[in-house]
């Protein structure tokens, strides 16, 4: 059966082949009862599989004509995520999954965007102490987890970041902002030096004279203010910085699109 929806999915590239996946990842995942391993483990060879599928295809086609297999593939990886995070975190399919999260923020249909936006403020967790799945069920590995998730944000966090803050200036649907604030705050309490150097960055990729230099500096000089005396309210207040931003922009700019130039998404390319 597992073998017949990998094969249907990458034949048809319809994403309810994803779904029936993911209702047999939770099915035989490790934390059910009466659950052999080896059927277990069979099962997520069987998820991996169809992840390369999906991977594939997202190479070959933008995100614009992909939205509900996208959708369908985030809301499989959230699953994944908790329930095999020992697996998937350091499976060579990881670094590609989390490229293709962010070439997909370029979507501007609110419930694809939305579930990539979980998938990615899932992941952030296992960067710090307190992971979406326990750490009881992490055991001895929850150490080597945190220190791959840390080295793909040092690699890869900027362009999470751009992609991001792009969406919350210009393309995301206002259901999606609070999300997306979500990942640019817990970026900033993952890495806070280097994601507020990667948000300075961002904003000066704006086209000129859309934000001036005195805007720029303030918004940068707050949040490093804020993060710099860490209290019960600093999460609040980064957040209200980072909305009122982008909020501000957006209303600055009736055609924000014509001038998305150096903040245009980046193609995703899997080569697996």
């Amino acid at each position: 059966m597992a073998n017949k929806l990998a094969e249907s999915f990458a034949t048809s590239k319809q994403g309810c082949f994803l779904w029936v996946t993911s209702a047999i990842l939770r099915e035989f995942s490790e934390d059910r009862e009466h659950v052999d391993e080896s059927i277990s483990e069979s099962i997520y060879v069987f998820f991996e599989a169809q992840a390369t599928n999906v991977l594939r295809v997202m190479s070959d086609l933008p995100p614009a004509e992909l939205p509900d297999v996208i959708e369908d593939f985030f809301r499989l990886l959230l699953d994944a995520l908790l329930y095999y995070p020992q697996k998937l975190i350091p499976s060579p399919l990881f670094v590609p999954i989390f490229q293709a999260a962010i070439s997909a923020l370029a979507l501007e249909q609110r419930d694809p965007l939305s579930v990539v936006l979980h998938y990615i403020r899932d992941l952030l967790t296992y960067g710090g102490e307190n992971p979406a799945a326990s750490g009881v069920q992490l055991g001895p590995a929850a150490e080597h987890v945190r220190q791959i998730v840390g080295q793909l944000l040092v690699t890869h966090g900027e362009a999470l970041v751009k992609q991001t803050m792009a969406g919350m200036m210009i393309t995301f649907p206002r259901d999606c902002f609070a999300d997306g604030s979500g990942v640019l705050l817990s970026m900033l309490e993952l890495l806070p030096a280097q994601t507020t150097e990667w948000v300075d960055r961002t904003i000066r990729l704006l086209p000129e004279g859309t934000v001036s230099p005195t805007e720029s500096n303030r918004l940068i000089s707050k949040i490093k203010e804020r993060l710099a005396v860490p209290d019960s309210g600093t999460q609040r207040q980064v957040r209200s910085l980072l909305q009122d931003f982008t909020n501000t922009y957006r209303r600055r700019y009736v055609a924000p699109r014509d001038g998305l130039g150096h903040l245009e998404a980046t193609r995703f390319h899997f080569e697996g």
